[in-house]
């Protein structure tokens, strides 16, 4: 079988065959076998089906353990391998709130504040072009508020491997002029910072520099000391070469009659990545893997990591911010982080995470991820202990329905 193209009836038929239980039912570990809540499977095949999923891994964490997770389809179709709750992946956009984590540890530490001008702790002064005398602040970073723009070099930097760019290089590069991504009319909205909410990926690239600006460590050195290692998430990494590539889930992009299910970012359709080519637009029908791929802007959206291992992360957060006696954050702290900064048209936007439903009449707070053959969903219910997770190895398919499916069927376990 083609690694890059798998036909449809072929697909779906496996999907179903795997999503069932059958030969890979001892994928289904720490929580209830598939078979035990047919209800939920068949929610899921039915989504697996519609948008031809290659695979899911999801699970349903209540009172401190995973009470209930499976898997459905593969992880790598061309070896055939199933998905798993152990097997890597980019998570995306749920990378932000580790991101926000590492920030929030300092800002514990009285080393900032959130309306504080970022400028004061970089080497150069950060304006938007358009507002020079209106300052930048960690606040604004933190609530998509900054009126900094995903421009078009941010959708040219998605490449296979690990960037050769440092992070330091890539956030002076783009938003200090004269830089070598430096464009003021690409790189910035014409609004003030402040005054709308536009969702923006590089800010949270220029988070993570900060975090390495504060405590004097690289961002990836000081997420593993501070935030993986005391978690036990011994196989989570920002970079490739720290993971086994042989465990990491394949992304793919689905085509289908020439219409290519992809995220565009920086206005560039970016369909699949691959080895010397960056990001191109797929010929033909079917799914097309992508290369395990990273981006210089890395905490925005690019951290490996399990379901499994994930989980441990929403555990620390229903916690008040601590895992098996291992703290991360102030219980005061996760509470601020969880609290709306603005009420926006369609959700309520914390310090990153945003709540857009409710469950029983209680606030869901979360956040999604979508990149080139990834979408992912974490979903928290504080005052309840419960949390959902949805890793899926194919773009689209909505995997927030699915986590608030598991929310909403939670009293049940």
């Amino acid at each position: 079988m083609n690694r890059r193209e798998m036909d449809r009836r072929t697909f779906v038929s496996a999907a179903i065959a795997v999503a069932g239980g059958g030969r890979f039912s001892h994928l289904v570990s720490e929580g209830s076998p598939s078979g035990t809540f047919p209800e939920i499977d068949a929610f899921i095949q039915e989504r697996m089906t519609r948008y031809n999923i290659a695979g899911l891994a999801a699970c349903l964490v209540k009172n401190d353990r995973m009470v209930w997770s499976n898997t459905y389809g593969f992880a790598d179709l061309e070896r055939q391998l199933p998905m798993s709750l152990d097997w890597v992946q980019n998570i995306c956009s749920i990378s932000k709130t580790f991101t926000t984590t590492a920030l929030m540890q300092l800002w514990e530490q009285g080393r900032f504040e959130l309306d504080d001008d970022v400028s004061e702790y970089l080497s150069f002064p950060l304006r938007n072009p358009n507002h020079p005398n209106t300052a930048i602040t960690f606040r604004l970073l933190l609530t998509h508020r900054s009126s900094i723009r995903d421009g078009e070099w941010y959708g040219r930097m998605y490449l296979c491997g690990d960037p050769e760019v440092s992070l330091a290089d890539w956030i002076e590069g783009y938003l200090q002029p004269g830089g070598r991504f430096y464009d003021p009319r690409e790189n910035f909205q014409l609004w003030e910072p402040g005054d709308r909410w536009e969702y923006n990926n590089v800010a949270f690239g220029l988070l993570g520099y900060l975090v390495e600006r504060i405590s004097g460590e690289s961002f990836a050195h000081y997420c593993r000391t501070h935030i993986f290692q005391p978690l036990e998430m011994n196989e989570t990494s920002w970079y490739l070469a720290d993971i086994d590539v042989a465990r990491h889930v394949v992304p793919y992009t689905y085509v289908e009659g020439g219409n290519v299910r992809s995220p565009t970012w920086g206005g560039r359709p970016l369909g699949v990545i691959l080895e010397g080519r960056g990001s191109t637009v797929p010929q033909g029908d079917g799914h097309h893997a992508s290369c395990p791929y990273n981006h210089p802007n890395f905490p925005d959206g690019f951290l490996r990591t399990s379901v499994r291992q994930l989980s441990w992360f929403a555990r620390a957060y229903l916690n008040g911010g601590m895992l098996d006696g291992r703290r991360i954050l102030e219980e005061s702290t996760v509470e601020a982080m969880l609290q709306t900064q603005r009420a926006e048209e369609s959700r309520k936007q914390g310090l990153t995470w945003y709540s857009s439903s409710l469950v029983r009449g209680l606030e869901v707070w979360g956040h999604g991820g979508s990149d080139p053959g990834i979408n992912t969903d974490i979903r928290l219910v504080p005052e309840e202990r419960i949390a959902a997770i949805v890793f899926i190895n194919t773009w689209g398919g909505n995997p927030a329905q699915i986590t608030q499916h598991l929310l909403d069927e939670a009293p049940n376990f």
